[in-house]
């Protein structure tokens, strides 16, 4: 179910972004020959709209538009065919086309943010607008490291802790903080005692108990868990959608600095997830409820834009480089140099790909 609801999600990811695509290509009146659903090989033509061939292709992974001009051969074209060529079009137009995927990504995240808040969503203290009140809130466990205390112990996502205990104390659950649960395991693990969760899964009342390890958390021990406190939230149309905006714009600058950090080596290619490990937290979030899987939609859609505007061969902000290139120097770069690059990074980017998901398949023993 987990690989279904990726291949949905991401379908519907590209979709959008290929839709930004083809959208701007036709305001500028150019032709977009054909927008596939899937990636080839084709199963069949569903309808033609407007000169564009849509199509349903066999590999269900998102989907492409092929734009005319966009790969130039560097071969002659008739008057009629500069036109409608994407290269022919003056060069601001150009680089909106390859900027209208990311914006689309980005338009979408903040749709789906600012629906969740008007719509009412369980969502994490932390990011209600101030002064918001909730009326209750949980503290549910959001995410658990493999091999841990807890993933060994049973502790599932979407647990809502209820009580907390060691051998010297219990503590009931009420206004309690992530801190003040990370501290009690702390002191629990520096006493060499285990700890005990009581928590509600489903509507059953479940025990788990563990051993605290040092190293878990940086300079402290730990079970290898992530909590938030929720609650439901609820905001009229135009706070929804200022919030969303705002949530939008943080995330997506956190996204640009997490990328950075990977570049500089701050932090390990461990923390990079390919398809299988975006299974694995496409199926933990849909286990915390409906709203989060939404809210990791639109963390997935902004990762998709921040990766495109990457200046990589292969990538919209590759492409876009090269326009701005042409735009400084005034005229077009040799197009076999153009097209033999983006082919090189096209398949790095398939190499890289195919990297993590060995790591993401090693991570799973």
């Amino acid at each position: 179910m987990n690989v279904i609801i990726f291949i949905l999600i991401l379908g519907i990811l590209v979709f959008i972004h290929e839709l930004g695509h083809f959208l701007f290509a036709k305001l500028f009146n150019i032709r977009v020959d054909e927008f596939g659903f899937g990636y080839p090989p084709k199963i069949f033509k569903m309808f033609r709209w407007k000169g564009t061939d849509f199509t349903m292709n066999w590999i269900p992974f998102g989907g492409f538009v092929k734009i005319f001009g966009e790969a130039d051969d560097g071969g002659e074209l008739s008057e009629s065919e500069k036109n409608v060529s994407l290269v022919h079009k003056p060069r601001w137009q150009q680089l909106l086309v390859m900027f209208g995927g990311i914006l689309f990504n980005v338009i979408f995240a903040w749709i789906l943010f600012s629906g969740l808040y008007m719509s009412g969503v369980t969502a994490s203290v932390d990011v209600a607008p101030s002064g918001y009140e909730f009326s209750e809130s949980q503290l549910l466990v959001t995410g658990i490291l493999p091999d841990s205390p807890a993933s060994i112990s049973g502790l599932a996502v979407g647990d809502e802790l209820k009580e907390y205990y060691n051998s010297v104390e219990t503590i009931t659950v009420t206004d309690e903080t992530i801190v003040d649960v990370s501290e009690f395991i702390n002191t629990s693990g520096e006493q060499d005692d285990s700890v005990g969760f009581v928590v509600l899964r489903g509507t059953d009342l479940e025990i788990i108990t563990m051993t605290p390890k040092s190293g878990v958390v940086e300079g402290k021990y730990g079970i290898g868990i992530n909590l938030d406190r929720v609650g439901e939230m609820q905001l009229p149309a135009h706070q929804a959608l200022w919030y969303g905006a705002k949530n939008t714009w943080n995330f997506t600058l956190a996204i640009f600095d997490g990328f950075w950090q990977l570049i500089t080596g701050k932090i390990s290619t461990d923390n990079v997830s390919g398809p299988v490990g975006i299974v694995k937290q496409v199926g933990e979030a849909s286990a915390v409820g409906l709203s989060y899987l939404i809210g990791f939609t639109a963390l997935l859609s902004l990762n998709l834009a921040v990766l495109n505007i990457i200046p990589f061969p292969a990538l919209d902000g590759g492409r876009m480089f090269i326009i701005l290139i042409e735009s400084i120097i005034g005229k077009r770069l040799n197009s076999t140099v153009v097209n033999w690059v983006n082919t090189i990074g096209f398949f790095v980017l398939i190499g890289l790909m195919l990297i993590v998901t060995v790591q993401d398949v090693v991570n799973l023993f």
